[in-house]
């Protein structure tokens, strides 16, 4: 599990080719993701990238989050 201690915008490209699922979980002190492993859609098999968030790196995500939300709806209206 990793914390995370610094969140940034970056310009790669994103490709995708496989479904999988992110389960969440939290608590007072921290906002906890996993993913499973590509291709894994029920979850079974955890895969590496899991992460945990404080209260402030949730605030920057969720600003990030905000921004690729509105910036989709005005594009598709």
């Amino acid at each position: 599990m990793a914390y995370i201690t610094q969140i940034r915008y970056c310009h790669r490209p994103i490709h995708w080719n496989r479904k999988t699922v992110l389960d969440v979980s939290y608590n007072d002190k921290a906002f906890s993701l996993w993913t499973a492993a590509a291709g894994a859609e029920k979850g079974v098999e955890v895969s590496p990238a899991s992460i945990q968030l404080d209260r402030q790196q949730a605030s920057v995500l969720l600003a990030y989050l905000q921004d690729f939300l509105e910036n989709t709806a005005q594009n598709h209206t």
